[in-house]
């Protein structure tokens, strides 16, 4: 998924929940070289193709083409005589959905897709994707080529793995240093009290600046930074065991209320907010009107690098201890980012030398050189460990302060039912921002419409 580099940092899974409910109806084919930018098509004969499926840079289609037709595809071409690459797009996460049920139902379509890392549990549970050898993991590098948080989404268990690594997007708080040192702030905060202290500090509704945002429209952001927040207070969205879910449980409930409380209890985030998308909160940091952005990876540095605010902003780890505790409790753990980023499945469809050479493919992009383009064009971080010591662009503390989160990443629970469980989640942010938005909000609602969403949720656990 690329729709920009924005939402690049989405794992692509809204819309997953009717995967489950496949129809033919409406699907196009994908695969042929049709869709989104320039493909490298066909070959000569005795040549074998492979179709690449990936997501739209919408924000810098032109870059994308030149990535791949002018620098990846030829690359590989003239390393592997013989295998010849055409690429095509989604630009969405329904297309990319019904592209991925088109697959699965038809048993046709792309030979690689790429696809959302918490998209994942949702691929293995089709199985309609090749689960991976040893001899699969050495033909791209074998898995110690590869960050180990990465690795823990790529299947339920070391020997179900489904999916390769591409990048990963960790996340972080991006900050204002200008800001901080006007409001006297010395240092990013640590705790949710200090986050809150600071923003405090930051914020001047008259002036329309303010200390954090929020961005409960967006598809994706709310139940991300929520599920982090309810790991930190000991809690989850789903049992261990994924049979429960929990999205009503204390911990989740304190999540949401601290998050809406951003606006109508300490005045934080602007009223605005309550319409937000990723794409506004992220428009008004780079204007100078928001001091702290949270849950942002280094996909946004090259948006950031053209901004008002190009000198002055700054990544440092999320804060990980609860709002008004000096510690986090029983069960709390330091979860600074959820194990994100995008990566690579095979259908089964694809067999013979088809199947080797999509191997050949995924080994190639994540290999240290392709690994630096990525970062180069779109501000991927490799996925690929030794890639780091290679380039002195990659040694910043900016960039390190990134890598650190990954260290504590915190996979999200592996299940096919995750999906459902971001859609329903975003229909309770989205409820709750109306609210507050015509004066309709009263106390007791968070918990009423979580305890409703879990009953969704638990119905998807059992389907």
């Amino acid at each position: 998924m690329r729709m920009n580099r924005a939402f690049r940092k989405r794992a692509s899974v809204t819309g997953m929940a009717g995967l489950a409910v496949l129809t033919v109806a409406g699907i196009t084919a994908c695969g042929d070289g049709t869709s989104g930018a320039g493909n490298s098509t066909g070959g000569t004969s005795g040549d074998v193709t492979i179709s690449v499926y990936v997501g739209a840079d919408t924000l810098d289609a032109q870059a994308q083409k030149d990535l791949f037709n002018k620098t990846l595809i030829p690359e590989f071409e003239k390393q592997n005589p013989g295998i010849k690459v055409k690429w095509s797009t989604y630009a969405s996460s329904s297309e990319e959905n019904t592209s991925l049920q088109t697959a699965v139902t038809t048993h046709q379509g792309p030979d690689v897709f790429e696809v959302g890392t918490t998209l994942v549990p949702t691929v293995f549970s089709t199985n309609a994707f090749h689960v991976l050898t040893d001899a699969d993991w050495n033909a791209v590098g074998g898995k110690s080529k590869f960050f180990a948080p990465q690795l823990t989404m790529s299947g339920p268990s070391a020997d179900k793995d489904v999916a390769i690594p591409e990048y990963m997007l960790p996340f972080a708080l991006v900050y204002n240093k200008k800001l901080f040192k006007e409001a006297g702030i010395s240092s990013p905060p640590t705790t949710w009290t200090e986050f809150v202290n600071d923003a405090k500090k930051l914020t001047d509704a008259g002036k329309d600046q303010w200390g954090t945002e929020i961005d409960p429209a967006d598809s994706y952001d709310p139940w991300k930074i929520n599920w982090g927040y309810t790991r930190q207070d000991g809690g989850d969205f789903l049992s261990h065991d994924l049979k429960t879910a929990t999205l009503d449980s204390q911990p989740s409930v304190n999540a949401l209320t601290f998050w809406f409380d951003w606006i109508t209890k300490y005045h934080i985030a602007s009223p605005n907010d309550v319409t937000y998308k990723s794409t506004d909160a992220i428009k008004a940091f780079e204007n100078g009107h928001v001091a702290m952005l949270v849950m942002q990876g280094p996909t946004l540095i090259p948006s950031l690098n053209q901004s008002a605010v190009k000198s002055d902003y700054a990544f440092a780890p999320l804060p990980t201890v609860p709002y008004g505790m000096s510690a986090r409790p029983t069960g709390g753990v330091p979860a600074q980012t959820i194990v994100s980023g995008q990566d690579l499945a095979i259908p089964n469809y694809v067999t013979g030398a088809k199947y080797d050479a999509a191997l050949k493919w995924i080994k190639f992009v994540t290999d240290p050189k392709q690994q630096k383009e990525f970062y180069d064009v779109y501000g991927y971080l490799p996925v690929n460990q030794s890639v780091y010591g290679q380039y002195k662009e990659l040694q910043t503390p900016l960039i390190q302060s990134c890598v650190d989160a990954e260290k504590n990443a915190s996979p999200t629970p592996f299940t096919g039912a995750w999906g459902n469980l971001e859609v329903v989640y975003a229909g309770v942010t989205n409820k709750i921002a109306d609210e507050i938005a015509t004066n309709s909000f009263q106390e007791g609602d968070i918990a009423q419409l979580l305890k409703v969403a879990n009953t969704q949720v638990q119905a998807s656990l059992q389907n």
